[in-house]
């Protein structure tokens, strides 16, 4: 048997499908990503320890998430505030039979679905990339946010752009990867998200208008609370557009990861960044689609 090892076998193309084209043309940068990759991993878990042993609880966002599921829907917390609901009614109706259990449960079920979903995100790495990117996930596993579930919704919804409507109806700009769709003339796969998203509203809203009516109040009133001023939090949208033009044209759908990460109406700490834990995937996803055509 050979005794060459792993590293010295060029991989195959499954092993490269995640990013074979940028691996070839950058293969200093891919080399030495792991190598960044496992500090940036190690300030991860500082930062989610030094939060539990600071007094915080762990699903500090989940829990907002449970009490609206559970009846106690409302806008009168602004955003920042303990247990601050953001979201659409249609979120809180989503999430309404895991809210039937009780707070611990939830909190540990909530857990186990974003966990569940890195392992999904990062199973197309090597064990090198996979852990220390994994790790860096940890701050949002423990407050419980959503930044893991919308970066699924960003691979799932290059397929099926029907997912678009999670991120539409959470986190309202981050749905800035609907453009993809526009940008490359693919009409149907637009149309798609747009319909899917109408649908859950028209719905959603036909069982409480007044819910709803709360939201886009809520919406426009705190239009101006995000923590980075309202200049910023434009001209970061303004970026993630271009991103997102460039990635559609140039058939990069990686950059629809980062477009988002810049578009999120809370950028002032590391959780939001989790978001492009969907980037494995998303290269992935633009090797397939260029064997394609």
């Amino acid at each position: 048997m050979n005794d060459t090892t792993r590293e010295d076998t060029p991989p195959s193309r499954s092993e490269m499908g995640q990013g074979s084209v940028f691996a070839r043309k950058f293969p200093l940068l891919a080399r030495s990503v792991p190598f960044l990759l496992w500090p940036l991993a190690v300030v991860a878990v500082f930062v989610s320890v030094r939060h539990v042993v600071t007094g915080n609880a762990i699903g500090y966002d989940s829990h907002a998430y449970w009490l609206a599921a559970q009846g106690g829907l409302s806008y009168g917390a602004s955003p920042g505030q303990p247990d601050a609901y953001l979201y659409s009614p249609a979120f809180a109706a989503a999430i309404w039979p895991l809210a039937l259990l009780p707070w611990p449960l939830f909190c540990a079920a909530w857990f186990a679905i974003e966990a569940a979903a890195v392992a999904w995100l990062v199973r197309p790495l090597r064990a090198r990339w996979a852990i220390p990117v994994s790790l860096l996930c940890l701050p949002e596993l423990v407050v419980g946010n959503i930044y893991i579930l919308l970066a699924a919704a960003a691979v799932v919804g290059m397929r099926r752009p029907a997912a678009w409507s999670f991120a539409v109806l959470t986190k309202v700009t981050t749905g800035v990867g609907l453009l993809w769709f526009a940008t490359r003339g693919e009409w149907k796969r637009l149309l798609q998200g747009i319909g899917a998203t109408v649908l859950i509203v028209a719905v959603s809203y036909a069982v409480d208008p007044t819910a709803w009516s709360d939201w886009i109040r809520f919406l426009f009133e705190n239009r101006d609370g995000t923590p980075d001023s309202r200049v910023s939090f434009v001209v970061r949208c303004l970026i993630a557009v271009a991103l997102v033009v460039i990635g559609a044209r140039k058939q990069w759908p990686f950059l629809v990861a980062p477009a988002m990460v810049l578009a999120s109406p809370v950028l002032v700490s590391v959780v939001p960044w989790t978001i492009l834990i969907a980037v494995p995937r998303l290269l992935m996803e633009g090797s397939n689609r260029g064997t394609r055509q």
